[in-house]
């Protein structure tokens, strides 16, 4: 924005507030003025013949001319009027002050003033004054005798400033009494009730009057509500209907005749109504309590005044199984909460309300004691002190069931009957508790309530001195990470060294702080988004009404990684190494298989043995004839590669024996030789018993 821009934002604010302050400077203040005078409280003034006074101060300086010069200044007397009460003899006159400055107050009466100031006086009523002003006889005869109904004279209003001692005096009036002749002010008698109506008498005296009004109001409220004009006569009855049972009210009455004003109204006459039945059944809500018993917890709203029918003395519970009606029990109680034992089932209950006159009608619930749905309780219940009275906080989750108003019970803990009952809406979360008791610890509960379904409560101690009697005395840490800190939070119940209206967690680094505000229903708090390998301080603070108080605090450090990272990056390289093992494995397996066949050994075998070492046969050869046996190959034999050897000699059979020695001729080995190219022969290792056949040619 630039320069310019600021400038014009500036002058319009400035403007503004110029503005606002011209208009708080000119604002009218209005206050209502009521003087009355009687005969016994006028004074004259010695040689000033035609002037009365209340205060000798009040005589004012003669002209030349021997009548009374005055300046005014009439602009703070507004709407003034004035009346003359015959039987009192009084004399009053209201108006409307334009200012709230407390002043005093008193009457000028004279039968004349001087010419100049009436001159001077912007009043509608100088021509009359110019012609009482052509009387002769202006002298008063006496001033107890001036308020009289065949009496006529001016009269101003002297207003003195309690402070600046400032004189304002209103303008000048002509009063002719036998004109703004007041009716009596009305007697109220008698006042006759029933629950819903008051019958009220008065009477106006020896004077006949024609016309009344009457105006009754509730004593907790501002605003009267006015009947029209009675005709009626010497003695007067008015029936006032659809009023509330048991309430307090006040009553007033005036009256005129028929060529005056209205009197006054009446003293106020206080009444209440009697009581009638409760029109209303409470509103209940219950919640299972599993301790070491079943029980049900109940509790209900205590009857709006204008349902209660009077002063409700107690409540009845009743409950019973659905399956066992003669099972019936009966609870009294004054409390607005009551516990009964349960087992399962179904159960009825009734909760009555009832006064002197009656009971109220009856509210039935069926609970299922098996199957009661959980309503959740409040949370960061805190208490804090604000003058006389207690200040309450809490939390609710707004996701849950939808609470329709939380109910607020607080209890002195020495004196169990020291406390009461409170009802907020269900959008509130927080209260103020009045009536505290300074010398007093109250147990306070909150229960948040769902129809006729009801949470279990929330307790805290607390007095007007340290708030909740709970200290958060200390923390440990819980788990480090490089992006988050969790920490559990100690807590006590005692009263604290210092009034705290708060706790709060603070985590303060290079970079950056986080804060936290923490309460006793959370033990484990975390802080996140936090960043790795770097240093953070961790403390409590303490808020109060004049200061922060620290507590306890220590260093944090957040690893570079954290043990889910170093698990991330070592998984996955075991498991490369290992599958490379298992794949050379198979590679070596495949290429052993199918690509590198073994080659047998010759060496192994008896007939190959036998056929290496054989001596060689000079024109020999070694022929197969038959094979006696049949060969028994096992998983673990290989093939033999056996030479074969055509000889041209005559034959000659060879038996092997059962310990593998072959037996030849000497002549067979001499004679033997190579006659054609050798065969090889692929057979399977043959057995002992194993014959041959040599020849010779």
């Amino acid at each position: 924005m630039s320069g310019t821009g600021v400038m014009c934002v500036l002058i319009s604010v400035f403007s503004v507030c110029c503005c606002e302050s011209s208009l708080e400077r000119n604002k009218q203040h209005f206050s209502i003025q009521e003087l009355t005078v009687t005969g016994v409280d006028l004074k004259d003034c010695g040689k000033q013949k035609n002037v009365c006074v209340m205060s000798s101060s009040d005589c004012l300086n003669t002209a030349s001319d021997g009548t009374p010069d005055v300046l005014t200044s009439s602009e703070n007397f507004v709407n003034m009027s004035c009346h003359f009460v015959k039987h009192e003899e009084s004399f009053s006159c209201r108006w409307i002050q334009t200012s709230v400055v407390p002043t005093i107050n008193t009457f000028i009466i004279s039968r004349c003033f001087s010419h100049e100031f009436l001159r001077n006086v912007s009043d509608p009523s100088t021509d009359v004054l110019m012609s009482f002003l052509s009387y002769r006889e202006n002298d008063i005869i006496s001033c107890r005798a001036i308020l009289n109904p065949h009496s006529s004279f001016y009269v101003i209003i002297k207003s003195v400033n309690v402070f600046s001692e400032r004189e304002i005096f209103s303008h000048v009036s002509s009063v002719v009494l036998d004109e703004i002749v007041w009716a009596p002010r009305p007697v109220i008698t008698s006042v006759n009730s029933t629950d819903t109506s008051l019958s009220v008498w008065w009477t106006s005296g020896d004077v006949t009057v024609t016309k009344c009004r009457i105006r009754y109001r509730c004593l907790d409220t501002e605003s009267w509500t006015e009947s029209g004009v009675l005709e009626v006569c010497l003695e007067f009855v008015y029936i006032i209907s659809d009023l509330r049972p048991f309430t307090e009210y006040s009553v007033s009455v005036c009256c005129r005749h028929e060529s005056g004003a209205w009197s006054r109204w009446s003293s106020e006459a206080q009444v209440m109504t009697s009581e009638t039945m409760p029109r209303a059944a409470p509103q209940v809500s219950y919640y299972l309590v599993l301790d070491r018993s079943r029980q049900l917890g109940i509790l209900w709203k205590a009857l709006d005044p204008s349902d209660a029918g009077g002063i409700i003395r107690g409540y009845e519970v009743s409950y019973v199984p659905v399956s066992c009606l003669s099972q019936q029990r009966s609870v009294r109680t004054s409390d607005l909460k009551v516990f009964v034992s349960v087992v399962s089932g179904e159960y009825d209950i009734t909760v009555t309300a009832y006064n002197r006159v009656g009971r109220s009608p009856n509210l039935q619930l069926r609970v299922n004691v098996d199957h009661v749905q959980a309503v959740s309780a409040v949370e960061g219940l805190w208490v804090s002190s604000e003058g006389l009275s207690l200040r309450l906080h809490w939390i609710h989750d707004f996701t849950a069931v939808n609470v329709s108003e939380f109910a607020i019970e607080w209890r002195s803990s020495s004196n169990p009957s020291s406390g009461g009952w409170k009802r907020v809406n269900g959008s509130t979360f927080t209260v103020l508790l009045t009536g505290i008791n300074s010398e007093e610890t109250y147990s306070i509960s909150v229960y948040s309530i769902h129809g006729s379904l009801c949470g279990p409560p929330v307790s805290v101690s607390a007095d007007l001195q340290h708030g909740t009697l709970m200290d958060l005395v200390s923390f440990r840490l819980v788990s480090v990470t490089k992006s988050c800190v969790t920490v559990k939070c100690v807590w006590r119940e005692t009263e604290p060294s210092a009034h705290v209206l708060q706790y709060t967690l603070v985590l303060k680094g290079k970079h950056q702080s986080q804060y936290l505000t923490v309460f006793p229903h959370k033990e484990q708090n975390s802080f996140c988004n936090l960043q790795p390998n770097t240093q953070y301080t961790l403390s409590i603070h303490g808020q109060t009404s004049t200061g922060n108080v620290s507590k306890a605090s220590v260093h944090v450090n957040t690893p570079l990684l954290d043990y889910d990272d170093i698990i991330k990056c070592c998984v996955p390289l075991v498991l490369l190494v290992l599958g490379f093992g298992i794949f050379s494995v198979l590679i070596k397996t495949v290429c052993k298989e199918y690509f590198c066949s073994n080659v047998a050994d010759p060496g192994y075998s008896l007939i190959g043995h036998w056929l290496l070492n054989a001596p060689p046969q000079a024109n020999s050869k070694v022929c197969v004839l038959r094979l006696e046996n049949v060969f028994t190959i096992d998983q673990q034999s290989e093939k033999d590669i056996i030479r074969v050897e055509r000889l041209v000699s005559s034959v000659e059979v060879v038996k092997m024996s059962g310990e593998g020695t072959d037996q030849t001729s000497d002549e067979a080995e001499n004679s033997v030789s190579p006659s054609s190219p050798v065969d090889y022969v692929d057979l399977p290792s043959s057995a002992d018993n194993l014959d041959y056949v040599h020849s010779s040619l």
